[in-house]
């Protein structure tokens, strides 16, 4: 895995950029959580493509999955990667929804993720 601690004044944020394996399960969230130490950290930025391709299935259920236990850990998400062809269905709505809210973020880019997780803290 690949990933890096963005510390902020207001903000300790890990960007995973890369995984061994793409994540799909529990313990692959779990693992990247405990690995950076969880208790420590505001939110975690990972791009896409390290997470399975069944995460944007929603039908799967892994989207749920998966962010359920970074609810439970009380730990915001952002994940970066290019979502403008996702213009309709259940997938688009999923996004539209995650962005009004103040816990999971579907942003274009990391610095879009950091100011979405720091604007999130801050409320």
């Amino acid at each position: 895995m690949e990933a890096r601690l963005i510390e902020r004044p207001t903000s300790r944020i890990v960007h995973v950029s890369s995984v061994d394996t793409p994540v799909r399960s529990r313990q692959d969230a779990l693992d990247i959580m405990l690995g950076h130490g969880h208790r420590d950290l505001d939110g975690i930025a990972i791009d896409a493509a390290c997470l399975h391709p069944d995460f944007l299935v929603l039908r799967t259920g892994v989207a749920g999955e998966l962010l359920q236990m970074f609810v439970n850990y009380h730990l915001k998400l952002a994940i970066v990667g290019d979502f403008s062809e996702v213009r309709a269905g259940a997938l688009h709505d999923f996004i539209v929804e995650s962005n009004r809210g103040r816990q999971v973020f579907f942003v274009a880019d990391l610095d879009a993720a950091i100011a979405r997780l720091e604007a999130a803290l801050a409320t």
